[in-house]
């Protein structure tokens, strides 16, 4: 029995809460005094990673801005640049336009290309960096690079060779997309081999001249004059009271500091003032990992007379291979840890009422408020109970409105995704349980014929598959015919009356579906519409989806199964099915076959052995065991012959005569024990009777023989097996197990028969009956009337032998 409920889980953020504060409220109540000096110390350690945080924040946010400048000054000059060069483009558009007017009815169309290309020649801006270029299109020609000349009537191959892009080709794509826009590219110039030059033009279609138009700069020497400009802004800024923003490049080079004097030096020259390579550390935290990071140093602050805690942030600009960092002192610091400490040591006893005071009221707040969402949990529980308990029945999704917790939204998905899961795992679980269910029933199927389980595995395939019709057929080892051994159709009557049809062999080249299984040696899968009806074999509707799967065995196909007709598409779920089950299927044809033959050529093994028995037993009996009659009855004669003429002759006969009785009583067990002459003319149960008298004699044992029933129910044959059965079981108790008490108990009535022989001997693990001929004989000898024999031994000792079955052969 429960000492406590258990409670519910809506009621249990409630329950923890109250457990939790009152617990808290104890604990506080009794350590006050303990925890008041902890909290002391925690409350120094808060106070320095506050200040620490702030710094960190501080240094950060400095160097953010800085980036962000760096960022917002290279988009500005990127559209300075390209408002600049459309600005120039649009002006060399406007030179050309005009003399094409002036002179197109006075010169050709070549020498207005001139009198444009020497006016726009000579005209440069942005610091001389900036230049024009054009090009007749249709022909693929550059007639104008003001930068460099030696471009000027390339071809546009030619000028791809030199510079290696495709720079005509990249124009006229943008001149036919949208007339003109931007184009940025690298150029390779002649002059400065194993260099490029990346460049920013803009281009733009002159239809009268078939030109075009553009004005490049190079976006390099932008760059190197941004970052010029970027540095001295750098230099210049200073943030608090003594931050700082300094740069180096990521080759250790210092570019900008407050220190003047250490520009151009290597930063990992740095070192504090207790000695340490603050430079070093820089440098690695801004090269390595998330390339960036924060380092703590000492400074000699001048005018303080001690040393400085310095914080340092720096980062990684990529684009550009600088690192930037920010530095400020942390003096403020321990000013305000030891302005907090006193503030903290004179208010700490002064808020112990407040706290208690505040504390009661946000217990009351939080329980309250635990409360409330106590009932919001346990509304939401109640409707995922009530889905579970629907699911369990029904395919019902959940709904996600007023449901007021996220995590519950994410479970009602689950839960919905589930049942969806669920419909697709419940059709996947019913298939793969008929599978297993076929295999087993086909396992149980021992006294049903070949046919019978073909029709059966066949009717299991086109059930799993949904599908309308199939086939079962068997090919040959040669690879070259097939047979229909098992056909299901729509309609039983087309199966009738193409039985003789299609129980005939066919080639593989006729075979239709089958035969084009076997030629491509694995799976068809045909999933549209509208195969031929010739093809079609051994099919005769129309077929517009089928499955074809060949099982191999050594090597070889020896079956092929096809479906057809599916809902759904076939896909390699099917083919798994199929697969499984026909293999499983072939195993079992080859095993049944294999304990047929291995049962047929076991009785013909007893039977051999038993003939062989009956003849030495006979033999034994009436030749051996006749001469050693005659031969105790001469020296029967010839001793009362000699007790008168020479007694002490007589008795050494006697002793002969003693020794020939033995060898005829030896000669008889054992003609019996081969040839059960005893067991035919007079019965199994006289037998056993006579077999109980020589065991005793032998072991001296005593011996417990039951009897019930007539043993004319028992057949010659099943009475022979079971005598030698029991005459095994017991000469094997009574030479190897040691028994004082051996027991025989049979049961006769109407043809079954139960026999079982007990001892209290050492065991069936102690003794070579186990693993012996003994043991293997008598499980032959049961096998072949039928009959099922156990042998087991108990904890203590002794061993029990059953048989039982039904005997009239």
């Amino acid at each position: 029995m429960r000492l406590f409920k258990k409670i519910s889980l809506s009621s249990a953020p409630f329950y923890a809460s109250l457990v939790v504060i009152t617990s808290l409220a104890f604990f506080i109540g009794i350590f006050w005094a303990i925890n008041e000096y902890q909290a002391y110390q925690e409350s120094i350690e808060n106070i320095r990673n506050t200040y620490r945080s702030q710094y960190e924040n501080r240094v950060k946010e400095e160097l953010d801005k800085v980036v962000e400048l760096i960022d917002y000054r290279r988009r500005q000059s990127a559209l300075r640049v390209e408002a600049e060069i459309r600005e120039r483009v649009q002006a060399a558009y406007t030179i050309a336009s005009h003399n094409y007017r002036l002179y197109k009815d006075e010169r050709s169309i070549d020498e207005i290309r001139s009198m444009v290309i020497e006016l726009l020649r000579p005209m440069r801006w942005n610091n001389e960096r900036g230049y024009y270029f054009s090009g007749r299109l249709k022909e693929a020609r550059i007639d104008l690079f003001a930068d460099e000349p030696f471009f000027e009537g390339k071809s546009a191959l030619e000028f791809e060779r030199i510079v290696g892009v495709d720079i005509v080709g990249d124009i006229s794509k943008i001149i036919s997309e949208k007339e003109a826009g931007l184009y940025r590219y690298t150029l390779k110039k002649p002059a400065y081999p194993g260099k490029v030059f990346p460049k920013v033009s803009f281009v733009k279609y002159f239809p009268p001249l078939d030109w075009f138009i553009g004005a490049g700069i190079y976006s390099d020497d932008l760059e190197e004059a941004l970052k010029h400009e970027v540095l001295a802004r750098i230099q210049n800024i200073q943030f608090g009271k003594d931050g700082e923003v300094f740069c180096f490049r990521l080759d250790g080079t210092i570019l900008t500091n407050q220190n003047e004097r250490l520009v151009g030096r290597s930063i990992s020259t740095l070192v504090d003032a207790d000695g340490k390579k603050y430079g070093d550390a820089l440098y690695h935290a801004s090269t390595t990992g998330s390339q960036n990071g924060y380092v703590h140093y000492t400074i000699q602050k001048e005018g303080w007379g001690s040393r400085q805690q310095k914080l340092c942030y720096v980062q990684v600009y990529q684009e550009w291979g600088w690192g930037l960092g920010a530095a400020m002192f942390m003096d403020a610091m321990e000013l305000s840890i030891k302005n907090e400490t006193e503030t903290y040591r004179r208010i700490s006893f002064k808020n112990v009422f407040t706290f208690i005071v505040l504390f009661a009221v946000a217990v009351i707040f939080l329980l309250l408020s635990t409360f409330f969402y106590s009932l919001k949990i346990k509304q939401g529980i109640s409707r995922f109970t009530h889905f579970f308990r629907a699911a369990t029945d029904s395919k019902e999704k959940i709904s996600t409105e007023d449901l007021v917790f996220r995590e519950f939204e994410d479970l009602s998905h689950l839960a919905n995704r589930m049942v969806e899961d669920r419909i697709r795992n419940e059709l996947l679980l019913h298939r793969d349980e008929l599978r297993l269910d076929t295999l087993l029933r086909l396992g149980m199927m021992e006294k049903y014929s070949l046919q019978d389980k073909y029709d059966f595995i066949l009717r299991r395939i086109v059930q799993i598959t949904r599908s309308e019709e199939g086939y079962l057929a068997l090919v040959n080892s040669t690879q070259s015919h097939i047979t229909i051994c098992s056909f299901i159709v729509s309609s039983e009557e087309d199966v009738v009356a193409r039985e003789g049809e299609l129980n005939q062999a066919r080639t593989v080249e006729e075979g239709g579906l089958p035969g084009k299984a076997v030629m491509r040696k694995t799976a068809v899968i045909v999933n549209s519409q509208g195969t031929s009806l010739v093809d079609c074999y051994p099919y005769t509707k129309e077929v517009f989806r089928h499955l074809d799967v060949p099982i191999y065995n050594d090597g070889k196909i020896v079956v092929v199964a096809g479906v057809c007709n599916n809902g759904e598409k076939y896909d390699n779920s099917d083919i798994r099915q199929m697969t499984m089950l026909l293999e499983g299927m072939w195993l079992h044809v080859l095993r049944q076959c294999s304990e047929e033959e291995l049962a047929r050529l076991e009785r013909q093994i007893i039977a051999v052995s038993e003939e062989e028995r009956s003849n030495i037993g006979r033999n034994l009996h009436d030749d051996l065991g006749s001469h050693l009659t005659g031969v105790e009855l001469l020296s029967k004669a010839l001793e009362q012959r000699l007790s008168v003429e020479a007694p002490e002759r007589s008795k050494q006969l006697g002793t002969i005569r003693d020794l020939i009785k033995d060898a005829i009583e030896k000669t008889r067990r054992l003609s019996h024990g081969l040839y059960p002459v005893h067991v035919i003319e007079y019965g199994l149960e006289s037998a056993i009777e006579e077999l109980v008298v020589e065991v005793e004699n032998i072991f001296k044992v005593n011996f417990d023989l039951s009897w019930e029933g007539k043993s004319d129910d028992l057949g010659k044959n099943t009475a022979t097996h079971l005598h030698y059965i029991i005459r095994e079981a017991v000469f094997n108790a009574a030479r190897h197990g040691k028994p004082q008490n051996i027991g025989v108990y049979v049961q006769v009535e109407e043809g079954k028969f139960s026999v079982r022989i007990v001892d209290d001997g050492i065991g069936v693990d102690a003794t070579p009956a186990a693993t012996g001929l003994g043991f293997h004989t008598m499980k032959y000898r049961a096998k072949a009337i039928g009959a099922v024999l156990v042998i087991s031994s108990g904890k203590e000792g002794g061993t029990l032998i059953s048989v039982t079955g039904e005997g009239k052969e």
